[in-house]
Order: structure tokens, then C-alpha cells, then sequence
């Protein structure tokens, strides 16, 4: 391919001009079509014939003519200023791509409480970010976070403060769930000891919040044998509706998922509380995608923090 040089150059703007003069036969009609008055389309062309050393038009009363050169140029001005336009097109294409994508994790409430509005108010700021936003189990969210599957997780336990930012978003009470007419039901809280006597369904050990219910458990010297472990918090919802079983969640899920009237929320005595971070590498690709995002986080949990309650 011969190398492309100044010389071998024709001025875009002067091809488009004598491109229209040429198709339409006259000044008077490329004057619409260009949106430019006739002396500056003929002075632009005039300095096109300069350039290339060659008359193009022939130039009467009626109009004009093209000569012969103007012929080979009319030729090859449609497609080369088509090819112009194909790359106008492609630039633009590339500039709506997306700026960066962020990938984040978060669990089933987290989700439903605060996710759309916090989705919302990004992409009304970061409009060209692709998002990839993933529900996991707690447990999952940590090991993806670690392995840097993720961004951001959204996790119950701080991650290695040396590789992590880590923001504490919300400070919450566990509360023990029951259904209606359950023995526990008017007693407003339950003891420790009383809770290990229960016929409970709680999350399975790959959930971050089992890790804190066995936890609180091992601080009074006590152990906890679940009758049934469930990840999904509707389904643990129904089998305590049956009457038999209690379960131990965060006080926002229980007024999101146990919040129909058919339950009673308990207090832990002593209590038991859970944190919830938001934590993301300190080294992070897109960091300054990820600080927005992060902000946006922060505000909409806490602004919507106080507007939870208990079921109680």
C-alpha cells in the first residue's frame, strides 16, 4: 500500500462542494442542498481546481458541465466521502460504548431494599458504565470478592483491611422469628439458652450470617443444631408459618420478608447485631467508577436505614 502523504491529500470540505455542484448541474441548486451561499461554493471549488492543476467544471448560463477529469473525480468523490461518513458513524458508536464496567455482589434483601434506587441514581450519573450486579449468598460474595471476581461486595464480614477499602454502611439488631400462636410468641424476647432449645431453620453455613448466629452461640458456651438449613429466605419464611420452627434473621429482612401479620419478631438477650460493609480492592481498576458507585451505596442505605422497623 503506497504511504499516504499531504500531497495526496483533497480537502474534504472542497469534495463535498464540487461532489453536490456535480450532481445537481448548477450553483443555484447545491446552494440547498449544502446550506451555503453560491460565492463561497465556487470560490471553494475554484481553489480545488488550483490544487489538482485541473479544470472539473465547465462553467455556462445553464450551469455547469463536468470535463473529463471532472468525470474520474465525480467518480470516486461518492465513495470516498461514504467512507468519510462510515467512520464518522464508527467513532460515535465507539463513544457510546461503555466507559468501564463495575461488577458487584450483593445479597437477596440488600437487593430488594436499596438496589434499585442506588442502580438508579448511578446510571443517571455514569449513564455509558456497564453494570454487571450479581445476588449471592453472603459467604459467596466474600470468596468472590476475594478472588476479585467482583468490584464491590456488599459482606457481613471485613475483608483484609491491607488489599481493601472497606465502609461500614449499617449496624442492625438480629431478631428471633416466630409465627403467630408459636409458644414464644407473646414472650417480646428469648434468652440465648431458650434459642439453642429451638427447633430453628437458619441459613446454611455457606451464608456469612450462620457464621455470626454460631458465633453469638460459642460467646455463652452453647452449640446450635438446626433443624433444617435453607438459603432462601421465602422458603424459611413458610416452614416458620407452620407453627413448629423459629428462625434468626436481620431485623431489615425480617420487616421485608416477615412483615404479612402471620409473625412476631423476638429480641435476643443479651443482643446480637450485624454489620453490613461495603468493600472493594484499594488497588481497583476503574477506581474512580467504583467511588461513585460506592457514594451512591452509602447515601441510599443510609437515608432508607431509619425508615425500617421491626415487625414487633
Amino acid at each position: 500500500m503506497a504511504e499516504v502523504s499531504s500531497k495526496s491529500i483533497i480537502d474534504s470540505r472542497r469534495l463535498l462542494y464540487f461532489y453536490h455542484v456535480a450532481k445537481h448541474g448548477s450553483l443555484s441548486r447545491a446552494e440547498g442542498a449544502l446550506d451555503a451561499p453560491q460565492p463561497v461554493i465556487s470560490r471553494q471549488i475554484a481553489k480545488l481546481e488550483d490544487e489538482l492543476g485541473m479544470q472539473l467544471l465547465d462553467r455556462n448560463g445553464r450551469g455547469v458541465t463536468l470535463t473529463p477529469f471532472g468525470e474520474i473525480l465525480l467518480r470516486r468523490a461518492e465513495g470516498i466521502l461514504r467512507e468519510m461518513g462510515n467512520a464518522l458513524s464508527e467513532l460515535d458508536i465507539a463513544k457510546r460504548k461503555p466507559a468501564g464496567q463495575i461488577r458487584l455482589a450483593a445479597p437477596a434483601t440488600f437487593m430488594t431494599l436499596y438496589m434499585p434506587e442506588i442502580l438508579r441514581r448511578f446510571m443517571e450519573e455514569m449513564p455509558d458504565v456497564e453494570l454487571v450486579v450479581t445476588q449471592l449468598l453472603t459467604g459467596e460474595i466474600y470468596e468472590k470478592l476475594v478472588a476479585d471476581d467482583v468490584d464491590i461486595g456488599i459482606v457481613h464480614s471485613v475483608p483484609n483491611k491491607t488489599r481493601f477499602e472497606v465502609r461500614e454502611l449499617l449496624v442492625e439488631p438480629m431478631v428471633c422469628l416466630v409465627a403467630q400462636g408459636h409458644p414464644l410468641s407473646t414472650m417480646g424476647n428469648i434468652s440465648r439458652r431458650d434459642l439453642a432449645e429451638q427447633r430453628l431453620a437458619v441459613p446454611s453455613s455457606a451464608n456469612g450470617l450462620r457464621d455470626l448466629i454460631d458465633g453469638y452461640m460459642v460467646a455463652g458456651d452453647l452449640s446450635l443444631t438446626p433443624h433444617v438449613q435453607i438459603d432462601s429466605v421465602p422458603l424459611i419464611r413458610e416452614v416458620v408459618a407452620e407453627g413448629q420452627m423459629a428462625t434468626v434473621l436481620p431485623q431489615s429482612t425480617a420487616a421485608l420478608e416477615f412483615g404479612d401479620g402471620r409473625f412476631v419478631a423476638l429480641g435476643l438477650r443479651p443482643a446480637l447485631k450485624r454489620s453490613l460493609f461495603v468493600a472493594h480492592f484499594k488497588e481497583a481498576r476503574y477506581g474512580n467508577l467504583i467511588d461513585v458507585m460506592v457514594g451512591h451505596i452509602s447515601a441510599v442505605v443510609h437515608e432508607r436505614t431509619s425508615n425500617l422497623t421491626s415487625i414487633a
